[in-house]
Formats: structure tokens, C-alpha cells, sequence
């Protein structure tokens, strides 16, 4: 049985708590891409539970969704998007 978005969410919030690092981040954006990819979340639950997480990987992310290398001007706008953001703590 998947998990239900407030389980999630739940899990997500108390993980940050704990450590909030870009590696974190990057765990859970996987975690939940590969939950929308085999239909396990819908496509709305995955956008709210990405609004919890800090803006990383984005690049990434975008890749394995289109299955192709992210072009000049998709970088540059998701560039643009991820400016304003808060950076999460480094795991250095």
C-alpha cells in the first residue's frame, strides 16, 4: 500500500528537523520521483511535497523525468527559478 501525502509530509518535515542538508533533500526528491513515476502519488501530491523541500537538484530531476539533457534555455530558466530560494545546509 502506498503512503498517504500526510504520512509523507509527516516524514519529510521530521527528516528536515533532524538534518536538513542538501543530501536530505536530494533523498526525498528521488524518493518521491520514483513514487510518481510507478503512479504511487498523483502529480499533485508529488508538487506539494516538493514545496517542503529545499530547491535542489532541480537540473537533475528534470533530466530523469524527459529522459534527455536539460537544454541552454531550460538551464537558464530553472536557473531563474531556484535564485530566490533559501540554500539548505551543506554537507561538507
Amino acid at each position: 500500500m502506498a503512503p498517504t501525502e500526510e504520512e509523507l509530509a509527516n516524514r519529510i518535515v521530521r527528516h528536515l528537523s533532524w538534518r536538513n542538508t542538501e543530501t536530505v533533500a536530494l533523498i526525498w526528491r528521488g524518493y518521491l520521483a520514483g513514487l510518481l513515476e510507478w503512479g504511487l502519488i498523483e502529480v499533485s501530491t508529488y508538487d506539494r511535497l516538493l514545496k517542503l523541500l529545499p530547491k535542489v537538484g532541480s537540473k537533475a530531476l528534470y533530466e530523469l523525468f524527459a529522459d534527455e539533457p536539460v537544454s541552454p534555455e531550460q538551464e537558464a530558466e530553472i536557473d531563474a527559478y531556484l535564485a530566490p530560494s533559501a540554500q539548505p545546509e551543506s554537507d561538507g
